[in-house]
């Protein structure tokens, strides 16, 4: 078989291609740290890398979900508190009242600061988070209370129907958000279990607030000076304050429940960014050394090169 020179020019071009990209490779490692750039890099070491940035993408949004849900149990938990706070003054003007030694300035003067209790619990039910009413359950659109003009005398009544079903796989108003893989979690107060003593898990747009007419009801003994009554309402007070506890411990205990999910989200993010450092960074010695050895063959081809594309027909010639 007969070499030309186009022959061997053309060999000598390839094989120059083939060193500068293999030098190429190496440089881009060096400059990035990182051992795969494209697919062809290492098949199947693309589809690990695509999986685990999937994963981190989710934790990502599991964190969001995580953050939002958790300020919005600390603003319930605070309105709980806050209505706790007033049921406790409620209590002790209830105390003061039912002593039977008060003038009548003294029980107007409770009796005004009576109502701003109520006007306060009523403020408290319309809580909001981000424009969402906090205990409407799943109508976050509409406030929990409204002030019903048909009754007689005129008062707040429940504005929303609520519901809690209890079984998971039916429709109700609790809200629960997704913060992994299958879990959910319920992270919403409905009103009834602030301010009522329901029989059932149910309560209807139009029926009465149970806090509220038990307020009511300590207004009209104070208005009619009946100390008997006042004394016996120191127990229907003991008794939704009881239900204020019991609210405020099982939203305390959804908050640590978030805080030991932002542990565990946190964990697999490093855990995660950890292996896909590994699976995707450069051994930086060893590409170093790679990139160096790449150098040296490249200048040496060049310099076989030379040779070879430096005859002339001078030179046959000779």
């Amino acid at each position: 078989m007969r070499i030309t020179n186009n022959m061997m020019i053309n060999k000598m071009m390839r094989n120059l291609n083939a060193n500068i990209n293999r030098m190429d490779k190496y440089q881009m490692q060096v400059a990035t740290s990182k051992r795969i750039h494209a697919p062809s890099d290492d098949p199947i070491g693309i589809s690990k890398s695509m999986k685990i940035r999937a994963d981190l993408s989710e934790l990502k949004q599991f964190k969001a979900n995580v953050d939002d849900a958790t300020s919005f149990l600390e603003t319930t938990e605070l309105a709980v508190k806050n209505i706790g706070d007033a049921l406790q003054r409620l209590r002790e003007l209830t105390v003061q009242a039912s002593n039977g030694v008060l003038t009548d300035e003294d029980t107007q003067k409770i009796m005004g600061e009576v109502k701003e209790l109520k006007e306060q619990v009523i403020s408290l039910g319309n809580t909001t988070y981000a424009g969402k009413y906090i205990f409407s359950g799943k109508k976050t659109n509409e406030p929990l209370f409204k002030f019903d003009t048909t009754l007689v005398p005129p008062d707040y009544v429940y504005n929303v129907s609520l519901k809690d079903e209890v079984d998971p796989s039916l429709v109700d108003d609790k809200i629960q958000f997704e913060v992994g893989i299958n879990e959910k979690l319920e992270i919403n107060t409905l009103g009834f279990e602030a301010f009522d003593d329901v029989a059932g898990k149910e309560v209807g747009a139009d029926d009465s607030i149970g806090m509220i007419e038990m307020i009511n009801n300590i207004m009209m003994h104070l208005e009619a000076g009946d100390t008997e009554a006042l004394s016996a309402a120191i127990g229907d007070v003991d008794h939704y304050l009881n239900l204020n506890l019991t609210v405020r411990s099982e939203i305390g205990a959804k908050v640590n429940r978030m805080d030991l999910v932002q542990n565990r989200i946190a964990d697999d993010t490093i855990n995660f960014t950890d292996l896909l450092t590994k699976l995707e960074g450069a051994d930086m010695g060893e590409a170093i050394m790679k990139l160096l050895n790449e150098e040296n063959i490249y200048q040496a081809s060049l310099s076989v090169g030379a040779r070879i594309i430096q005859p002339t027909l001078l030179d046959h010639l000779r």
